[in-house]
């Protein structure tokens, strides 16, 4: 870390002087040759705003602080390339969330609007300097989620200036998250047989179903959403439950109806509440965001739907109404280990009442695989194999902090769901982007007995529901064997809806 610091200081020292050179150059060129008086009013109307903006906004001199910006920037930098930034600030977004959740509502729409309001308040606050400086000059996009300025290819001229900001805690390099499943199958039309696909009839999710029914819960109110790739919402697994008027988002291309490029999240989507045997928990209602533009998603698409998730807009990002907002978020994407940049949106997801839970990757089966942000305050959920055996690709811990993950297991390898190709079309997929969406079917089961359970009393009963009969591998990890549990390969287990079910009944009785 010492000679990382070392290494950034004098990276900006070179740059600067770099800098000074070519603006001395570009300078003396200008003044050798002719130049009429229209060539050169906008280079000094130009320096006059820049200087103006600098004397009357808080700068540390203006002078840059190295120590802020991220050291991937400065390899960039050397290659005269411009980068997609973050601009973290100094005040963060705890104090807002914890003011809220040590306030009385009366209702979870108090909280959700509560939250949005502080933090809007708080982003129009602290951003207000460094969204003035960029207004006009570069492009980008303030993020209340997170209180973060998202900033498209920013210059090493404006990074040493965004770095002279007293308010500006650190300048970071866009994360680009790589999704990784398997495609086992080709492409079917038409849904074949069995009438429910293995992994549902594995966790007992139609015998959940139907003890639901015998307690004469028809219906369901919850709702559940997707960050991935989008979804085919004309599919005939999904077209019946779409939530509609706020159930969708795409900060890539602005579409107007949910979409789906890739596949990926039209198969997670169903697995959740797809129709026709291929969704765990069928009767709950689905909204999506496109986090992920085909095969990659960007960190400001994945905070953009987070926003979204909180706080749930019309398709163009109008007439925000937080009331709308899902009971929990199913993440099937990750990537890293111990990376943090998620955390606020998953402390605003809490603070919400939105059950946050995220695959734990396909980097297995080695120890200290487990993914991020699968990895943080989430549900973080391993892959199973058909005859209950963990799929060979699925992530291991411990975290790099020493914690359990997994959190559970589910049905991951080789499972039949909706695809996006046609609205008949179905293909096999594995990977642990297929498990984590059974965790949320099962989770929708449970808020549909009672809306009102907790994150912790989710997790509870999911954990203490869970099957432990599995096919060891005689596998350790940080000296804990896979047949001894909790372990860092499956977790608790394998999740089981139904006794997950039997045990909230038996509780609430």
């Amino acid at each position: 870390m010492y000679l990382q610091k070392i290494w950034t200081l004098i990276s900006i020292k070179l740059w600067t002087c770099y800098v000074l050179m070519s603006k001395a150059q570009s300078w003396l060129r200008r003044w050798l040759r002719p130049t009429t008086l229209s060539d050169s009013l906008p280079d000094i109307t130009r320096l006059r705003q820049d200087l103006t903006f600098r004397r009357s906004h808080r700068l540390q001199n203006g002078r840059p602080d190295s120590s802020k910006i991220d050291y991937r920037l400065l390899r960039l930098a050397k290659q005269a390339e411009t980068a997609d930034i973050f601009v973290t600030f100094h005040e963060g977004m705890e104090g807002i969330l914890q003011s809220v959740q040590e306030s009385r509502y009366a209702s979870r729409d108090e909280i959700l609007n509560a939250m949005h309001s502080g933090l809007i308040g708080l982003a129009t606050r602290v951003q207000t300097n460094v969204r003035s400086y960029l207004q006009g000059r570069f492009e980008f996009k303030s993020l209340w989620i997170t209180n973060q300025v998202y900033v498209k290819g920013a210059t090493m001229d404006l990074i040493m200036i965004l770095a002279s900001f007293t308010e500006v805690n650190s300048l970071e390099l866009e994360e680009i998250i790589e999704l990784d499943t398997i495609v086992e199958g080709p492409i079917l039309r038409g849904k074949p047989i069995p009438e429910h696909e293995w992994g549902v009839r594995k966790i007992q999710a139609p015998e959940a179903r139907e003890l639901l029914g015998s307690l004469s819960i028809k219906g369901s109110q919850v709702v559940v959403s997707t960050i991935d790739t989008g979804a085919r919402h004309t599919h005939e697994a999904l077209r019946d439950n779409w939530a509609g008027d706020y159930g969708w988002f795409d900060p890539y291309d602005a579409n107007s109806l949910p979409m789906d490029i890739n596949g990926h999240g039209t198969h997670t989507t169903a697995t959740i509440a797809g129709k026709l045997g291929v969704g765990v928990f069928p009767d709950a209602k689905w909204t999506s965001c496109r986090g992920c533009a085909s095969s990659s998603c960007a960190q400001n698409a994945l905070l953009a739907c987070a926003q979204f998730i909180a706080c749930p807009t019309r398709p163009d990002g109008s007439a925000p109404d937080c009331t709308k907002a899902p009971n929990l978020v199913s993440n099937s994407w990750g990537g890293g280990r111990g990376a943090t940049w998620f955390d606020g949106a998953i402390a605003a997801f809490h603070t919400a009442k939105i059950i946050p839970l995220f695959s734990i990757g396909n980097s297995g089966p080695s120890c200290n695989t487990a993914n991020s942000p699968g990895d943080r305050d989430v549900i973080g959920v391993a892959s199973t194999t058909v005859s209950d055996e963990l799929s060979s690709f699925s992530s291991v811990g411990p975290t790099t902090d020493g914690r359990m993950k997994p959190d559970v297991s589910a049905p991951g390898s080789n499972v039949l769901s909706a695809y996006n190709t046609a609205d008949d079309a179905y293909r096999a997929l594995s990977g642990t982007s297929m498990a984590c969406p059974h965790v949320s079917g099962l989770i929708s089961l449970l808020l549909t007995y009672d809306i009102n359970l907790s994150y912790a009393n989710v997790t509870s009963f999911m954990r203490r529901g869970v099957d432990q009969d599995l096919v060891d591998q005689e596998k350790t990890c940080s000296g804990i064997p896979d047949n001894q549990f909790p372990n860092y390969h499956h977790g608790e287990g394998r999740i089981n809806a139904l006794k997950s079910l039997q045990l909230l009944i038996n509780a609430s009785q």
